[in-house]
């Protein structure tokens, strides 16, 4: 099985280089004659450093990323897209580009050649964090979702982009989650039969292996797409991580 992992492009719209790299990447995989296409693609989680779907339409100013993600689909490669704490809207868009990708809104186990993964966007890892998680629960509420129906798109993007540059404040400050909350969340995981745990928002790619009570883990981190450009590449049962360095 071949699979790429990325995550973290933290997107701002059109104009943005960081998505026509993306989408340079992505085109990569299909238009080379000589590509050989993964079997799935997943992203982890805030691609989109805020993402507005008005009436479950998509936002125009990503059909370049969106069409590159489509061309994907149509050699039959499967998109699974991990809901992040930027995108969470993305659940309630329609349309044929959306129809044919898997939306994933919290972690979830997944077998990759015999290999036991646990995968998911991270936001919740760090649970002494309970403004964070009520915040999520009211952003992410039913109430929430009808109130951003009723508003203009122009008005939706400026919230989000308000939002979006509150939370980057936010992590600024607190500069990282602790590494023993971490390491407890890897070892949860390890306890529970995963022989990998993949995920994302932390933006610090890295690959590497642990033990809890002599059962050993793999932890792995996509990284980011506005500094490093990293993703992983799981083939022939290996993992490994990789930066993108294609020019725009």
């Amino acid at each position: 099985m071949y699979c790429i992992f990325l995550s973290d492009a933290h997107l701002r719209g059109r104009g943005d280089p960081n998505q026509k790299r993306l989408v340079s990447f992505l085109e990569d995989l299909t238009m080379k004659k000589d590509s050989v296409v993964p079997d799935a693609l997943f992203l982890l989680g805030d691609i989109f450093d805020y993402w507005v779907s008005p009436g479950g339409f998509i936002d125009p100013v990503y059909l370049s990323l969106l069409n590159a993600i489509k061309r994907l689909t149509d050699r039959n490669v499967r998109i699974h897209y991990h809901i992040g704490n930027h995108d969470f809207f993305v659940k309630h868009t329609r349309g044929d580009i959306f129809d044919d990708i898997d939306i994933i809104e919290d972690g979830t186990g997944m077998d990759l050649d015999g290999i036991k993964c646990f995968i998911t966007h991270g936001d919740t890892i760090d649970y002494t964090d309970k403004k964070y998680r009520f915040l999520r629960r009211v952003l992410r509420s039913g109430f929430i979702h009808s109130l951003s129906e009723l508003l203009p798109a122009g008005v939706l993007r400026r919230i989000g982009s308000s939002l979006s540059k509150r939370s980057r404040e936010v992590w600024t400050v607190k500069r990282a989650m602790p590494t023993s909350v971490i390491e407890e969340y890897i070892g949860e995981k390890a306890m529970q039969g995963f022989d990998v745990l993949i995920a994302a928002h932390f933006h610090t790619p890295e690959i590497r292996e642990l033990a809890f009570d002599g059962k050993k883990i793999t932890y792995i981190n996509t990284g980011n797409w506005f500094s490093d450009y990293s993703y992983i590449v799981f083939k022939n049962g290996r993992f490994e991580l990789k930066y993108y360095t294609g020019a725009v």
